[in-house]
């Protein structure tokens, strides 16, 4: 953040072309590793239409940093957590759905009932053609947003409403795990279930599976279903 000129009281504004789907990537970084999340915005629509609109532009050239150039800051003023909030490990995964499995009694750790750790996975059609979690609920991240503009959300109403067919509350007093495929498009899950009333600052019950599909799947010990 010290290489960009980035301080923790600044406001960041995240925002990207059309068609680009990392920004609540972004988002969850910053907010993960202690950015006040007050100052966290996800702006609603794309840089063209940014352009479109009259907004104003730098068209100076301008050289990006990269991270194997930089010169290491041993006192850094950009401040973050020791250990990034709602994260957590493919150890931390098995756990739940182990205890998921005691729970349901029909040894594939169906159900969400009272007590058990919903898995919301959010890939597309990788869900189906290369497995998934047991119990897992497939809510894909293309559903969050416009289907012609990847940087215009939903509704909050519409929003609610696919968790609603789901089956999900996003207030339920369970613990909730998000996975997709590596780790970006989860964000989007984490991302609307706090546009939908979820508190994120309570780190220990909305957790993000980093590691998600790409760690999961290649272990050959972990349970599947496919």
């Amino acid at each position: 953040m010290d290489h960009y000129g980035i301080k923790n009281d600044h406001h960041i504004i995240i925002t990207a072309r059309d068609s680009v789907y990392f920004t609540p990537r972004i988002w969850f970084l910053f907010k993960a590793f202690g950015h006040d999340p007050d100052k966290l915005h996800l702006m609603q629509g794309s840089l063209e239409e940014w352009i479109s609109a009259g907004g104003e532009v730098d068209t100076k050239p301008t050289g990006v940093p990269v991270f194997q150039q930089m010169e290491p800051i041993h006192e850094t003023k950009y401040k973050v957590l020791r250990e990034p909030s709602n994260v957590c490990d493919m150890k931390h995964v098995m756990g739940a759905l182990e205890r998921n499995d005691r729970r349901s009694g029909d040894g594939n750790g169906n159900g969400n009932g009272n007590g058990n750790t919903l898995i919301l996975d959010s890939r597309g059609s990788s869900f189906a053609s290369k497995g998934h979690m047991p119990g897992a609920i497939h809510l894909p991240y293309g559903n969050w947003v416009e289907k012609d503009n990847t940087q215009k959300w939903k509704s909050i109403k519409e929003l609610s409403n696919i968790f609603k067919e789901a089956g999900v509350d996003p207030a339920t007093d369970q613990d909730i795990i998000c996975t997709c495929g590596s780790g970006v498009s989860v964000c989007h899950t984490l991302l609307a279930l706090e546009l939908c009333g979820r508190d994120l600052q309570d780190a220990r019950s909305t957790l993000m599976y980093d590691g998600s599909w790409a760690e999961y799947g290649k272990e050959t010990d972990t349970p599947k279903v496919i």
